[in-house]
């Protein structure tokens, strides 16, 4: 019995399975299979989130370093977004850019994360955004077919610890990760310097035990000193420091030379190497050297000379700026003067905009190489429109710094324009000359005297005439002939160069440097050397014969070899030792950066025609201090591909097209495909069905009309 009743139910449940499934296979199961189908596919997408950014510069994707950034957050980071809800185009946009990346944020970042979206139709939000100091913006809209104006809020505000930045006035979506994620790194860097340095910092003082055999005063103490200033910093940066001694052979010093730049102490004369004195910090893969320099005294009374260890007294300052810049944290650049380089302080005739340019990130300190070194720490130095001589300690300084894996940005004019005393003379234009021509030449940087003039320049329009004149002397450079390749200059274009000369580095790339130019001139450009007015009214263009492209801004990089086979001679005050610190070859790879005017770093800058060349200079200034992931990040969203015309009528064919063109084409189009389908459907009846009444009775009902209009 019990074995009947199993049987019958198994018969019932498989009668019911095939059921279910025949009712699958029919039409009308096809929908709740759908249904089905659909919330599975939600189920998995919600765990499985993916978004794929088809745009050219990733604009809608987060760059590595912004990635690493958030990951690393140590303390809650909160991100308070204050924007005005239903703006109207385009800030709508911006509103919905500034959603799309902050998920980008919160799904690269760790628990530590956070942001949120203020209703502002809420007084006490619009009261919150005005106590941290956010400000109203009116924007227009069009509403019920009229113009008017609205009051919106678009900011965000970030807090770290018991630090607080404002991002106010985000009207455009251009730059708006580079904002964000710099805003970030600055709160952090301002809460904990050595954030990024998890892995701590190793000291070592590389010591050799065979210069003590020259009895030099401070030798023996270097130890207790050097231990001295590692534990004053360890209070400092929470202990992060590690201290250790090595007293390297000779043999070892060559290694040692080549890896990190530490000099070796030798007597050229005797053919004798002493040794090697100075200390290295590391983190991870990047060192800094600190060279230690042997100074002597003389002792008036007995008249004996003795040599002595320079610099201790200074030893924890040079500490602390080698530790803010191995901690990725880098805010000082050297800024040369002495030379009637432009005023950094001057905002008319100087090159404080450049100063301003810059100041989120960089500050400029003023360094005169005739009294003193470049600072340590240091990892970029510029040179900006120099008048007069260096000297050759000045420039064996530069030397040096490039050598010790320095960078140099040089802005260098091909002359020096003087202006005329009354309005009857014509300006003279010096070729500039300061030596320092001579020190990039024997890089296989070559700087000429003469002006790049280009047909494709900046227009004005006569005061006097009312007609358009074309500025030869200031070249409008488009993306064609912006180097796309370089994250400096990738995705830039309308790059304007003013006054400016060429750059040949032909000879770098013979020794085996590499040589990037950024910013090359369009092939409708000339050069002028000499007999030549910067005046529209008396400047014409050369037969075509003579046009050619000139390089304006480049890069050279590598491993550079020294200028000088050995130190300058300092006369009587020369000892055995002249020649310690020098460095024939770089130790670390080095970079130099020419652009041949330095008229661009002036309060031009401030103009908005000059916006793109203000987006270059800030990713040159990053690039030289190892800052190249903010390069591409800036100019995100900047690449346009714009139509390349010669002639009005062209233009207004592309105008025409657009507007009207491609609404005809899609008529065309459809008329097309209807007709396609009308023969194909009279096809498919004549050959399957060419007895159909319905088509029958069309026929016959279009023959009696024709006959009633006979």
């Amino acid at each position: 019995m019990k074995t009947e009743n199993k049987q019958q139910i198994d018969s019932n449940k498989k009668k019911n399975q095939n059921a279910f499934l025949n009712w699958l296979k029919k039409p009308a199961g096809l929908l709740p299979l759908f249904a089905v189908a659909l919330v599975l596919l939600n189920l998995v997408a919600g765990r499985a989130f993916f978004r794929w950014d088809i745009t050219g510069p990733k604009s809608y994707s987060l760059s590595p370093v912004s990635r690493e950034v958030v990951k690393t957050i140590q303390e809650p980071l909160d991100v308070k977004v204050f924007f005005t809800n239903n703006l109207p185009a385009p800030y709508s946009t911006v509103r919905q850019y500034v959603e799309d990346i902050l998920s980008e944020y919160s799904m690269a970042a760790n628990s530590n994360f956070r942001y949120e979206y203020l209703d502002m139709d809420k007084e006490e939000n619009q009261r919150m955004a005005s106590s941290y100091g956010l400000q109203q913006l009116q924007i227009r809209e069009i509403k019920n077919n009229e113009m008017g104006f609205k009051n919106a809020f678009m900011g965000m505000v970030i807090t770290y610890a018991d630090q607080m930045e404002l991002l106010d006035n985000l009207t455009s979506t251009d730059g708006m990760e580079f904002k964000i994620t710099t805003t970030i790194s600055r709160v952090i860097a301002n809460t904990n310097l050595l954030s990024s340095l998890s892995n701590g910092v190793q000291v070592t003082l590389y010591k050799s035990q065979e210069l003590a055999a020259l009895r030099i005063d401070g030798f023996s103490q270097l130890d207790s000193i050097v231990q001295d200033v590692v534990e004053t910093l360890n209070k400092k940066y929470e202990g992060r420091l590690s201290y250790s001694v090595v007293s390297p052979s000779i043999d070892d010093v060559s290694a040692l030379h080549a890896k990190y730049g530490v000099p070796y102490f030798e007597d050229k004369e005797k053919g004798i190497i002493y040794g090697t004195m100075a200390l290295v910090l590391e983190n991870g893969d990047v060192s800094r050297c600190i060279p230690f320099q042997i100074g002597k005294t003389l002792d008036l009374v007995n008249g004996v000379v003795s040599f002595v260890v320079q610099g201790t007294e200074y030893l924890g300052d040079y500490m602390d700026e080698t530790l803010k810049s191995l901690a990725s944290n880098v805010t000082t650049v050297a800024y040369i003067t002495g030379h009637g380089e432009l005023d950094v302080n001057d905002s008319e005739a100087g090159s404080a905009a450049l100063a301003s340019l810059i100041q989120d990130s960089y500050t400029l300190k003023e360094v005169k190489l005739a009294e003193e070194d470049i600072p340590m720490g240091i990892q970029s130095v510029i040179i900006n429109a120099p008048r007069t001589e260096f000297t050759e300690a000045e420039l064996y300084k530069l030397d040096q710094f490039l050598m010790n894996g320095g960078n140099l940005v040089v802005f260098q004019d091909p002359f020096e324009i003087q202006n005329p005393q009354t309005q009857y003379e014509m300006p003279q234009y010096r070729p500039v000359e300061t030596g320092l021509e001579a020190l990039l030449e024997k890089y296989g940087i070559a700087l000429k005297h003469e002006y790049v003039m280009d047909k494709n320049c900046a227009v004005t329009q006569d005061q006097w005439s009312g007609r358009e004149v074309e500025l030869y002397y200031a070249p409008v450079v488009d993306m064609t002939y912006v180097n796309q390749k370089h994250p400096v200059s990738k995705n830039l274009g309308q790059i304007v160069t003013f006054l400016s000369g060429s750059v040949d580095a032909s000879e770098a790339r013979e020794k085996g440097l590499t040589v990037s130019d950024l910013v090359v001139t369009s092939n409708k450009s000339w050069v002028e050397t000499d007999s030549f007015i910067l005046d529209p009214n008396y400047l014409a263009p050369p037969s075509e014969d003579k046009f050619k492209s000139s390089p304006v801004v480049t890069i050279v990089e590598g491993s550079f070899s020294s200028a000088y086979t050995e130190a300058p001679v300092k006369g009587d005050d020369d000892t055995a030792f002249a020649n310690a610190a020098h460095l024939s070859k770089s130790a670390r790879q080095g970079k130099i950066c020419v652009v041949a005017t330095s008229a661009i770093t002036s309060n031009y800058l401030t103009q908005s025609f000059f916006s793109k060349t203000a987006l270059l200079l800030q990713n040159i200034i990053d690039y030289m201090n190892g800052n190249e992931d903010l390069c591409t990040m800036r100019t995100k969203g900047l690449s346009l591909n714009t139509l390349k015309t010669t002639t009005g009528t062209f233009v207004n064919v592309v105008k025409y097209f657009n507007e009207i063109g491609l609404a005809l084409l899609v008529v065309i189009a459809g008329l097309i495909v209807l007709l396609v389908r009308r023969h194909r459907r009279n096809a498919i009846r004549m050959r399957y069905n060419p007895d159909d009444g319905r088509e029958i009775s069309k026929t016959n009902d279009a023959k009696k009309k024709e006959g009633s209009d006979e």
